[in-house]
């Protein structure tokens, strides 16, 4: 059997619950029946194994049947473009689940192990793919971008290759929220082959141009209303000019300011022959304070001198004094005799004779007592006469030192007070000038403040007003190239939609015909942004009947898609509904013999699964079934609750 890519083809389905298989049934290309057992074939567990192959494929699936939700993870064999891959995913209440991918087939991946699988996450994360980028790179889909969730996921593809029995049976897409006609459309013309890589981006770009040209042309009025209100009207040159000019202006008067702060003793701004005069005072000045710096330095010494000559003075004539009161005691006493060592207190022996000491035991005589009172008077008078020799010099030097300070002080303040009468004009002339110059630039600083303001609000204004003129000019670019676009498109995709439509005519024409409108010559008519299928215009057909065109227009694009290269459907397609909204058994069995039937003379790979609890009885035999018939006993999934 030939195939076409993109094909997605499931080869078997497992289901975990406690390491051990819920489920576990192969599949095969053609019809594949899910069925139960006639007559008590609802609530077994088919509907379950829609949504685990859904969601094993990339569906996010969030509302599960309490059966499903105590399952621990799903496993899928599928046949991506030729190329066998196992996919696992948990099963989780939480949306937006990842996927893990083994390149093998579900025998050698369960031996793996841990080893051999990838973990994708649901959206691609910075540097990291997503499990819809390697997918869509088996299926070799283009990647298409969708808006502010990124691109066209598995689980957009799969809502029109998934027809499920929650979603109101005139849609064709599969039920959610925040869904976007855009996003629909783009989905279809993509799975139809008629996608232009260029159309739906600039779509969505002119959607984004456009609001942000909304935003910009009412923060323009607001703005603008608020400045005309106060009175003020803003040009950015105009106010660009004035702050050049007044930054010029302040910069010119820091200068100055600098150059009069820099000069302001400079000689060379004095009258010709007062440098001369100046310097001269000036020195002067420097040599008078350095003789009086040098006389008190000397003043400092002898008063030092003088307060120590004191003290030595009033000693030596303490020592004077004490030493004539010895002399007057010696004289009035004679030799005195000891008994006792003063020192020891020992008994002292006899002198051996008359002139000699007891204690010393030196010869003394009689005279020499007074000749040593005399010398040692006489030196410490000597040394009185001339301590106060020396002393009256210093109090004579010391007077003249401060006599001189004095008279210095007297010259250097003239020198001073002259030298201060010639450059005090100077100063304060420069003064005065820096003063006026600092008034001026205190206002221009204000001025430039208020300035800086005004430019802000006018580069804002200006900023606006050219943002909304390019984003005008975006917008007529992207409105002119979407209709050259969507006409090329259209041209292309008229073939395409005329092929689905007359296959979809052609099937409701074979079903029972309890709705007479349904004939091949039937105008059908579908819009993938509308999400709506009708038939001559009408779509107020029964529920059942309503469903069986819902069912003919999947049957009849994937019919298409399996004779048609250009078609990127994947050649699979997943119906849950077949006897949907009180449809009758004949009715039922009716449509599964032409879904068989189409399947047969299809002679591409492809791949339909739909679930059934009125079997027709010729099939129910065949090889296009799947697992067994499940009933109430014998439901789909094998877990005890």
């Amino acid at each position: 059997m030939m195939r076409l890519d993109p094909s997605l083809r499931l080869s078997r389905l497992v289901v975990l619950k406690g390491g051990q298989r819920a489920y576990d049934e192969e599949f095969h290309t053609g019809v594949n029946i899910i069925r139960g057992v006639p007559g008590e074939g609802n609530s077994v567990g088919k509907s379950t194994i829609a949504d685990m192959i859904f969601y094993a494929l990339g569906g996010d699936l969030t509302q599960w049947k309490p059966e499903a939700a105590s399952c621990d993870q799903v496993l899928a064999e599928v046949v991506l473009n030729g190329s066998v891959v196992t996919l696992r995913r948990e099963i989780a209440e939480a949306s937006q689940q990842p996927m893990w991918i083994y390149f093998g087939d579900f025998t050698t991946a369960n031996g793996a192990g841990p080893d051999g699988w990838q973990r994708y996450s649901y959206r691609r994360m910075s540097d990291r793919e997503s499990f819809t980028q390697v997918l869509f790179r088996l299926m070799d889909m283009p990647e298409v971008p969708a808006e502010a969730e990124g691109n066209i996921t598995m689980h957009q593809l799969l809502r029109l290759m998934y027809v499920d029995q929650m979603t109101p049976v005139d849609r064709i897409f599969r039920a959610e929220r925040n869904d976007s006609a855009l996003r629909r459309q783009a989905v279809g013309d993509l799975l139809c082959g008629v996608f232009d890589t260029r159309l739906y981006p600039a779509q969505l770009k002119l959607r984004e141009k456009e609001k942000a040209y909304e935003a910009a042309t009412q923060q323009y009025g607001a703005l603008n209303r608020v400045l005309t209100a106060a009175g003020e009207a803003f040009n950015l040159d105009f106010v660009e000019t004035r702050r050049r000019n007044l930054e010029a202006d302040i910069a010119t008067m820091l200068t100055e300011i600098q150059a009069l702060k820099g000069h302001r003793f400079d000689e060379r701004q004095l009258a010709p022959g007062q440098s001369s005069i100046v310097a001269t005072i000036k020195v002067d000045l420097d040599r008078v304070n350095g003789d009086i710096s040098d006389l008190q330095v000397l003043i400092g010494q002898l008063t030092y001198n003088i307060a120590d000559a004191d003290t030595l003075i009033d000693e030596i004539q303490r020592t004077l004094a004490r030493l004539r009161e010895g002399e007057v005691a010696s004289s009035a006493l004679g030799p005195i005799n000891f008994l006792f060592c003063p020192s020891c207190f020992s008994p002292l022996r006899d002198a051996d004779h008359d002139h000699q000491c007891k204690l010393c035991r030196s010869d003394v005589e009689p005279a020499s007592d007074r000749s040593r009172f005399a010398r040692m008077r006489n030196e410490l008078e000597m040394q009185l006469k001339e301590s106060n020799q020396l002393q009256a010099k210093r109090r004579d030097d010391l007077a003249a030192a401060k006599a001189k300070v004095g008279k210095l002080t007297g010259v250097r303040d003239t020198l001073a007070s002259e030298y201060l009468n010639l450059t005090r004009n100077y100063l304060t002339e420069a003064d005065a000038q820096i003063d006026r110059l600092n008034s001026r630039l205190g206002y221009a600083e204000r001025e430039l403040i208020e300035l800086q303001r005004e430019r802000q609000l006018a580069q804002q204004l200006a900023e606006l007003s050219q943002a909304r003129a390019e984003l005008n000019e975006d917008i007529t670019r992207l409105k002119e190239n979407i209709v050259t676009w969507r006409e090329q498109r259209d041209r292309h995709q008229d073939s395409v939609y005329r092929l689905i439509q007359g296959r979809t005519a052609a099937i409701l024409a074979k079903d029972i015909h309890t709705e007479a409108e349904f004939t091949e010559e039937s105008d059908v008519y579908f819009d993938f942004s509308e999400d709506r299928v009708t038939v001559n215009g009408k779509s107020g057909f029964s529920a059942s009947s309503l469903t069986v065109i819902r069912n003919a227009f999947h049957v009849a694009l994937h019919w298409v898609s399996c004779t048609s290269p250009i078609v990127r459907y994947p050649r699979f397609l997943l119906l849950d509904n077949i006897e949907d909204k009180g449809m009758t058994e004949q009715r039922s069995q009716n449509f599964q013999r032409l879904i068989a039937a189409i399947s047969e003379s299809i002679e591409t790979d492809h791949q339909i699964i739909f679930t059934t609890s009125m079997v027709d009885p010729g099939l129910d035999m065949s090889a296009m079934t799947v697992g067994e018939r499940y009933s109430f006993s014998n439901k789909a999934l094998k877990i005890d609750l």
